[in-house]
């Protein structure tokens, strides 16, 4: 764990001699200590991000990280680009989990609903990765904001799709035993709809409740410097009884962060909260990429990386456009399209790195596969795995590097400000 926090500051200087953003550096130095040095065992790497504490710290970072990001939303951008942002969260999530389910069985052999628990489980995009890749880059809000917006709110729909997956094929697992529950009561079909709806509304509404809640007690009580303890301790409780009902709790921490951000007096103690938020969100995101890259074995690498190659080219420059396209042009029907309008889809199209969310789930195939003695899941469960570990790893890593390049190309005009 010292060799963790001690390589995760290293990583930060080191990227800034090389000018380039630090979350290559960051998984390049976890594959020298893990598979290569074993200074870390990549099997310790795995427990850690997946199983540490009952949930894995690459979970509980990306509590941390969504909610210290969400201090930062701008309401009002996030309301001009609702429609794109909700668009690409249901029919480019599902555009997405479809095809690339098709092209998973087509290039490995698997049974088509193997390939689409593939699909759903690579089909969120990832805000840890984009998020520091923005702060260097000088784009406008208006594209900035729907890029992470999309991979703030799209987690919850690949949870769902991946779900209903599970639900197929072992429909007494407690993984997914809420949205079971709601089917058998309500139908199938009826019940994917309902279990959307619970899994979006129920933690959005607590989340905002809780963010103005704590602004209006700490008017009322003034915590002052506990103001750091006290929501930190709220978003994590968040979490804590969301997960332990099957719901998504990334809503309510979303919420809750947005509104503390952005109704609260900004005073003294709120900017010390915000600040050691920021600082908290550093150290996960550092921690986070470098249990990705020490994750891996060499057997694994030797094994499946033209595998991961080849799908994460796919799923860049086939999957993803396929996704985008359709999705931004439903929600941008009868408005008029600005100059330059097509290659800003392009752009946004090209950048939609995967993180967290999906190594997380990608462990479930195969642990459900083993407590139920399902074979299917036991046989394709670590091919699900590895693939999707390979396609994150090399989603960000190539992403990181060509997004810069992509924005030069297709919106070189493009500064800070927010553009109509």
């Amino acid at each position: 764990m010292s060799l963790l926090l001690v390589l995760s500051a290293v990583a930060i200087p080191i990227a800034r001699k090389m000018s380039v953003v630090e979350i290559p550096i960051l998984i390049f130095i976890g594959l020298i200590v893990g598979p290569f040095l074993r200074l870390i065992s990549p099997a310790f790497s795995v427990y850690l991000f997946s199983s540490f504490a009952g949930v894995g710290i690459g979970m509980i970072g990306l509590v941390i990280i969504l909610y210290s990001e969400s201090h930062n939303m701008n309401i009002k951008v996030l309301k001009s680009s609702f429609y794109r942002i909700a668009s690409l969260d249901t029919i480019g999530v599902i555009i997405t989990a479809l095809v690339a389910a098709g092209l998973f069985s087509l290039f490995t052999g698997a049974p088509l609903i193997i390939g689409f628990l593939f699909g759903a489980i690579i089909s969120p995009t990832d805000p840890v990765t984009l998020i520091p890749l923005f702060r260097r880059m000088k784009i406008s809000e208006d594209i900035s904001e729907v890029l992470i917006g999309e991979s703030l709110f799209n987690d919850p729909v690949g949870i769902i799709l991946v779900s209903v997956g599970i639900a197929i094929l072992a429909p007494h697992s407690v993984y997914v035993s809420l949205f079971s529950s709601i089917a058998n009561s309500i139908s199938f079909y009826p019940g994917i709809v309902a279990y959307f709806l619970i899994q979006v509304a129920v933690p959005s509404v607590v989340g905002v409740a809780i963010g103005f809640a704590i602004i209006y007690l700490n008017k009322e009580i003034n915590f002052e410097n506990y103001l750091t303890a006290i929501l930190l301790g709220v978003v994590i409780f968040e979490f804590t009884i969301f997960e332990g009902i099957s719901i998504t709790p990334f809503p309510a921490i979303i919420a809750t962060g947005a509104i503390v951000g952005n109704f609260s007096d900004k005073g003294i103690f709120w900017q010390r909260e915000k600040n050691f938020q920021e600082n908290l969100s550093y150290l996960s995101t550092s921690i986070i990429f470098l249990l990705i890259g020490s994750s891996f074995t060499i057997n694994e690498i030797e094994q499946y990386i033209l595998l991961g190659i080849m799908l994460t080219t796919i799923l860049i420059f086939v999957v993803r456009p396929a996704a985008v396209f359709p999705s931004i042009l439903i929600a941008d029907l009868g408005k008029i399209k600005m100059k330059g309008y097509y290659k800003i889809v392009a752009f946004i199209s090209l950048v939609g790195p995967r993180g967290v969310v999906p190594v997380v789930l990608s462990t479930l195939p195969y642990v459900v596969g083993l407590s139920y003695n399902i074979p299917i899941l036991i046989t394709w469960g670590p091919v699900i795995g590895v693939s999707a570990l390979f396609i994150v790893l090399f989603s960000i890593v190539f992403q990181t590097i060509y997004t810069p390049i992509m924005k030069n190309i297709f919106i070189p005009d493009q500064g800070n400000g927010n553009s109509k």
